[in-house]
């Protein structure tokens, strides 16, 4: 009997000989029609969009659009985008050559957009996230008043029904429904079932206090960490999983090592990423571009830290990796599986989550390379 897990990969992977065969991205160029953003507001569109800026959710917009969609995209936020996220920008350029050539609107990291230059370019509709909707409010109505639709997404808060609404709305965007509901039905399953298995998972693995901690900033400074709403702590909450940081008043912070120390977590997980700042020789790598033997020794590096040979985690040799660049986006399920499977030994054995990612790129964006490592395992 072929596993639950396994059998989504090789039918990714068969489905992946399909992939040309789907009906090429067209956008109608008539009919207008409603829909309502991530916090709540009514917007109605004329006609199906042809000229994207995208200042937030550029992966997200790409493997719901597909390889043609990169040709309707007239803004991005692009200040910082190498520096912050350098595989991602590597592997995507090297694939969509043109995506250096399309004007910067904003900061790739920060909620700063030049609303100038957005109506410079004339797009159809502005996609943003719902920080930078907060942040340029008043700018924002600007756009709207030159009938520019202003749509606002979110795949921060690691809310299951956060990430159906906005991958919903990118299918209608881009004319690609049928590609919308494919993502949203595996996410929605992988979700559920992990939801429905830890009903019965052993009380204690609940109680084993766990840390997550971003970093980027190397050994010798501890990273951010994150509260039950947001990222890393919104799928550890997911999990029912025992976050030290989950009342943090702060959505992400950096926590101070006594207080990490005395939590003494049983379970710490460092999320990689490749940052191009002063810390980027010994900071955490994960994700698109790293190998296994990098990952693994940077890992090995954070566990050699100061009284950590202390801490339950180490002892154990329950101290792991993940890809901090590939949050924020619907193949991040297969993090919460991860997690779940180091979290909820015994129970997650049927799934595979680097296959997972794998299937899912294969699937929807093959012409990007994504080859590397994002879950990782002493």
């Amino acid at each position: 009997m072929i596993n639950s897990g396994r059998r989504f990969y090789l039918k990714a992977a068969a489905a992946t000989a399909l992939y040309l065969n789907w009906p090429s991205f067209a956008l109608a160029q008539t009919g207008s029609f409603g829909l309502t953003d991530l916090v709540g507001r009514s917007i109605v569109l004329t006609q199906k969009p042809q000229r994207f800026v995208v200042a937030n959710y550029i992966a997200n917009f790409l493997f719901v659009g597909g390889a043609e969609s990169v040709n309707h995209i007239v803004g991005i936020t692009a200040d910082g985008w190498q520096s912050t996220r350098y595989a991602e920008y590597v592997r995507l350029t090297q694939a969509f050559p043109q995506l250096k050539n399309i004007p910067s609107i904003g900061g790739y990291h920060d909620d700063i957009l030049n609303t100038e230059k957005i109506l410079a370019l004339k797009p159809d509709v502005v996609i943003l996230g719902q920080t930078q909707y907060v942040q340029n409010a008043r700018r924002l109505s600007l756009l709207e008043k030159a009938g520019i639709a202003v749509v606002v997404l979110d795949y921060h808060a690691m809310k299951l029904e956060n990430h159906v609404k906005s991958t919903q709305l990118l299918g209608k965007l881009l004319d690609r429904e049928s590609v919308a509901k494919e993502q949203i039905s595996r996410y929605s399953e992988i979700i559920q079932t992990i939801q429905t298995r830890i009903v019965r998972a052993d009380a204690v693995a609940k109680q084993v206090p766990v840390y997550v901690e971003c970093g980027n900033l190397g050994i010798g400074a501890y990273g951010n960490s994150y509260n039950k709403s947001v990222l890393w702590g919104g799928i550890l909450d997911r999990l029912q999983a025992n976050n030290i940081a989950a009342d943090m008043q702060a959505p992400y912070a950096s926590l101070s090592r006594e207080f990490v120390l005395a939590k003494n977590p049983g379970i710490i997980f460092i999320a990689g990423s490749i940052w191009q700042n002063a810390a980027e020789n010994d900071q955490m790598r994960m994700g698109l571009m790293v190998s296994k033997s990098e990952a693994l020794q940077r890992l090995s590096e954070f566990i050699k830290r100061p009284l950590w040979d202390r801490l339950q985690a180490v002892k154990n040799n329950r101290v792991y990796g993940v890809d901090h660049g590939s949050l924020r986006s619907m193949l991040d399920y297969s993090f919460s599986l991860f997690m779940a499977k180091v979290i909820y030994p015994g129970l997650f054995d049927d799934f595979d989550p680097e296959a997972e990612i794998q299937a899912f790129y294969k699937r929807y964006l093959p012409e990007v390379d994504s080859s590397g490592t994002f879950t990782l395992k002493p």
